[in-house]
């Protein structure tokens, strides 16, 4: 399916108006007839011209066609939800009440974790809430005419509603069903990612992209029927994003796998038939190593080990941007049974991204020593740790990632060896 901006730079070239036929004295003759700045124009159109300049006018109004039907639902935000008033859903099961933003029923199996730990409509909404540092998330809350008192109740002009879950606002006396209100439509993608706007634009509209968070440029495109997130960033985190799917693979961590595409990375929706759930909702902005083992340990030795997997590959590739809202758990949509450890996503600020060069003895690397210090004050963590499998990684293995990515970044030769070294000093901790 081809976004807006691919249907408006084609809507662009091709012609306005209609052909008509007139007869003359006998004779035939096409006009090309059109308006254009306010003025109507009449021109004699070649016969061999005809049949080519009609499918052009057919072509134009499909394509504005399209846009229109592309336009989606109009979203207001209701009493009802501008006072917190209804029921966080999944699927079409309540399984949040509240009342004016106080909870007053929940499944407790089945709702979201945010809420189970606090409660709180507001929480729940802060951690899928498009990030207002960014300056396409202002141009978006400007072009749908957004007026909030507080930033966290943007999401509620889409229901709250995400790719990566189930999970909605239902305002009270709402008739709304979750088929009624499925995400389908990417008519926000080019202004999300890159900030153009188009005059297809009316109220709020249905998107992901209220739902957004993260503090770079970004934006979900649906190509048929799959959500894809562009991420905007230079050479060094593109490069960085691109390296650390294909490493961790090599190293036999699930990840999510990244793509370059004219001049973005980009990933297919990790959590279409599951519910992701961020650890921030149960850990908050938490991030030690202890207190999240602790956690996921408190759940079942093995998301336990997957933590420390993740973890390990983070020391591995100098990812120092692993926080709470991109780690956390996939949970079954239907029972809310924890499934695993969700897959490694956004390291675009790993690697070279935040370091020109990589420290080649890892031994000194602190980063690295925090991990390391963690392991050797926990028992049961290197327990743990000494049951994961790492597998050989050669030098050459690690190379043809690096080379394979079509992008120059600073001192681009040494990171293989880098990668190399303080992999197996890593391993060798086992």
């Amino acid at each position: 399916m081809a976004t807006i901006s691919e249907l408006l730079k084609e809507l662009r070239s091709l012609p306005l108006g209609n052909v008509y036929e007139k007869t003359i004295a006998g004779k035939t003759y096409f006009y090309h007839h059109y308006f254009l700045e306010g003025k109507r124009y009449a021109n004699i159109v070649p016969l061999d011209q005809v049949e080519a300049l009609r499918r052009q006018i057919k072509r134009r109004k499909e394509i504005e066609k399209e846009l229109r039907s592309r336009s989606g639902k109009d979203v207001t935000l209701s009493p009802a939800a501008a006072s917190l008033t209804g029921s966080v859903m999944n699927g079409n099961r309540a399984v949040a009440v509240f009342e004016s933003g106080t909870l007053v029923r929940i499944d407790e199996d089945l709702a979201p974790l945010s809420i189970v730990s606090t409660h709180s409509l507001e929480r729940f909404l802060q951690l899928r809430v498009l990030d207002m540092s960014r300056t396409n998330a202002r141009i978006l809350r400007r072009i749908l005419n957004i007026h909030v008192d507080e930033d966290y109740k943007t999401a509620l002009y889409s229901y709250a509603l995400s790719v990566y879950d189930r999970y909605w606002f239902k305002p009270k006396r709402s008739k709304l069903t979750y088929d009624e209100l499925a995400l389908r439509d990417d008519l926000l993608f080019d202004t999300a990612l890159r900030g153009e706007v188009n005059e297809f634009y009316g109220k709020a509209k249905l998107s992901p992209e209220l739902t957004t968070t993260g503090s770079f440029e970004k934006g979900w495109r649906n190509i048929d029927g799959i959500w894809w997130l562009y991420k905007s960033g230079n050479a060094a985190q593109i490069f960085s994003e691109l390296f650390a799917s294909s490493f961790a693979a090599l190293m036999g961590v699930p990840t999510v796998r990244y793509e370059y595409a004219d001049g973005y990375i980009r990933c297919p929706n990790f959590s279409s038939t599951t519910n992701f759930e961020p650890i921030a909702s149960l850990a908050g902005d938490n991030e030690d190593y202890a207190y999240l083992f602790e956690l996921f340990y408190g759940m079942s030795a093995d998301i336990a080990k997957q933590y420390l997997l993740l973890s390990a590959f983070d020391a591995v590739i100098y990812n120092v941007d692993r926080h709470n809202e991109n780690l956390g758990l996939l949970r079954d949509a239907d029972s809310g049974a924890i499934i695993s450890l969700a897959p490694n996503f956004d390291n675009n600020l790993a690697l070279v991204a935040t370091n020109a060069h990589l420290n080649p003895y890892p031994r000194k690397d602190g980063f690295i020593g925090l991990f390391v210090g963690f392991l050797n004050h926990d028992e049961r963590a290197k327990r743990l740790f000494r049951e994961l499998c790492f597998p050989d990684i050669s030098l050459g293995s690690i190379q043809s990632i690096v080379d394979a990515i079509p992008l120059d970044v600073p001192d681009k030769g040494a990171i293989a060896s880098a990668v190399l070294a303080r992999y197996q000093y890593v391993k060798s901790l086992i």
